[in-house]
């Protein structure tokens, strides 16, 4: 049995989930580029139309200065998010985790989650968390900052056993 105690993700490791739930999310980020490369198509079919009067550089530096306005609100987003989780009763407390042949517990002194290996479609392993893909819109994130290498090994071993025997995501 796994056991970390006081896990409470930063804003970076709360970010969204690019993998793992397939199609859903390159829709999902539509909205998100389809502006910026409209933006760069209109601009270079600007710069054709307009031969020698329109600066190139002035597209190519308002096309950076939107990216740049752009990263910033996003991680701007991401901040505001996590800050708006925090302010609520169950999102002030720190989360302790189990994570067992059973599957994963995580509870905090007001509220009790407990998820069956068939129930959890995958985990995926990231630079800096473990991601186990529930439903699209729940992921619980148990940051690696917090696991000993042995935590992390012995994780490692049980998601490829449960995995190996069918049960990860059966229920799917």
């Amino acid at each position: 049995m796994i056991e970390v105690k006081n896990v409470q993700p930063t804003a970076r490791e709360y970010r969204m989930v690019t993998q793992g739930w397939g199609a859903l999310h390159w829709v999902a980020v539509l909205p998100v580029v389809v502006f910026p490369i409209g933006f760069l198509v209109f601009g270079l079919l600007a710069l054709g139309e307009t031969g020698d009067r329109f600066p190139p550089a002035l597209m190519f530096l308002a096309f950076g200065v939107t990216t740049v306005i752009w990263m910033i609100a996003n991680a701007l987003l991401r901040d505001v998010a996590v800050r708006a989780m925090r302010r609520s009763p169950t999102g002030r407390e720190d989360w302790n985790w189990r994570i067992d042949a059973d599957g994963v517990v995580f509870e905090n002194a007001l509220q009790s989650n407990r998820l069956d290996w068939r129930g959890v479609m995958a985990v995926r392993e990231e630079k800096d968390r473990f991601l186990f893909l529930v439903t699209p819109g729940h992921n619980p994130v148990q940051p690696m900052r917090l696991l000993t290498p042995e935590q992390k090994t012995e994780l490692r071993a049980l998601i490829a056993e449960v995995t190996a025997s069918g049960r990860m995501g059966a229920g799917v």
